[in-house]
């Protein structure tokens, strides 16, 4: 039974955005490696909160479900789907930056367009309906000017860019001549895709928030429930860890207002454990015990009577000390 009341650790990890590397050959191409290496290896604190996959090209991500056009007569089957967190965290980038060796005089110039434009395509379909913003880096063995200042660049990274139906925000330069300056280099360009996924994860929450002209709460209250949290979610894996606090709040004060019943009540418990860890923790993060402890005592004082199986009453206490036990590990982890 312990192990039934754990949290799960996609919840109680500190969400990073994820970040996917393709058309890196790390296996047949030591300079692919060392430069994967780079990005996803020695991950110190010191270092923007990036989760980076190398995928292949062709990688099969999941499958992106088709928006509903109404929500009339739609009826959620719980409050929060299975594996959702798991699959955010881990399988459906933000980001998917491809890496392709080209550099600006090369003769085979058309041919080369051509190869990364087929590459391009390949990253597009595997991700179709998703919003997951594509970015090119072309690994180069020689150095020119900035993008701007050289006519040959300027003109030739237009074209790449047009070709390839690519902004020219999301066209990066990665020299590759000095292995031992490859470091400032990786770490200029994370904070170009940090950006990126910044932007991602904000557009994300808006097309969540839109939906909500077309919800009626009195029928869809689990959906504002589901909303809300997924909106937190979001704003963590920007660190907007504020935005997160007040979206959480708000799903806890939905999840209370709904009616507890034998066939919900071990959902809203369960959702209802989640939620407040995740306010306690950034109330604690945030600098605001008092804030934590609160919410800690709203919580129990919510949850402590609702039993409807009185034979596994002894489930509903063993839960209930599992709370004590969690919020005191966020404290102790508060005051270290």
């Amino acid at each position: 039974m312990a192990a039934q009341l754990d949290l799960p650790r996609e919840l109680t990890s500190r969400p990073q955005p994820l970040i996917t590397l393709t058309g890196l050959d790390s296996k047949r191409n030591a300079d692919h490696r060392i430069i994967a290496d780079a990005f996803t290896a020695n991950r110190r604190s010191d270092r923007l909160p990036i989760n980076f996959q190398v995928r292949p090209t062709d990688h099969d991500y999941p499958v992106a479900s088709q928006p509903r056009q109404s929500y009339e007569f739609f009826h959620p089957r719980g409050i929060l789907k299975s594996q959702w967190l798991t699959k955010h965290l881990s399988s459906v980038p933000s980001v998917c930056i491809l890496f392709f060796n080209l550099d600006w005089d090369t003769e085979a110039w058309a041919e080369r367009v051509q190869e990364c434009l087929s590459k391009i395509q390949c990253v597009r379909a595997s991700l179709s309906g998703r919003n997951t913003r594509v970015a090119l880096v072309l690994l180069q063995s020689k150095t020119r000017s900035p993008l701007g200042e050289d006519l040959l660049t300027s003109e030739r990274a237009a074209l790449l860019c047009s070709a390839c139906e690519l902004s020219s925000k999301h066209l990066f330069i990665l020299p590759y001549i000095d292995q031992n300056q490859i470091m400032g280099y990786v770490q200029r360009l994370e904070t170009a895709f940090f950006e990126l996924a910044q932007q991602y994860y904000q557009g994300e929450a808006k097309r969540v928030k839109s939906r909500k002209e077309f919800l009626n709460k009195g029928t869809h209250l689990l959906l504002f429930v589901r909303h809300q949290f997924k909106c937190a979610f979001y704003s963590e894996m920007r660190q907007d860890l504020t935005t997160a606090l007040q979206h959480y709040i708000m799903a806890y004060s939905y999840l209370i207002e709904v009616q507890p019943s034998l066939s919900n009540s071990l959902e809203l418990r369960t959702v209802g454990g989640y939620l407040n860890y995740k306010v306690c923790r950034l109330c604690f993060r945030g600098g605001a015990p008092r804030d934590a402890l609160t919410q800690f005592r709203k919580h129990i004082d919510q949850f402590k009577n609702i039993i409807y199986y009185p034979e596994l009453a002894f489930e509903h206490y063993a839960w209930l000390a599992k709370q004590f036990s969690i919020f005191g590990d966020l404290f102790d982890e508060a005051v270290r």
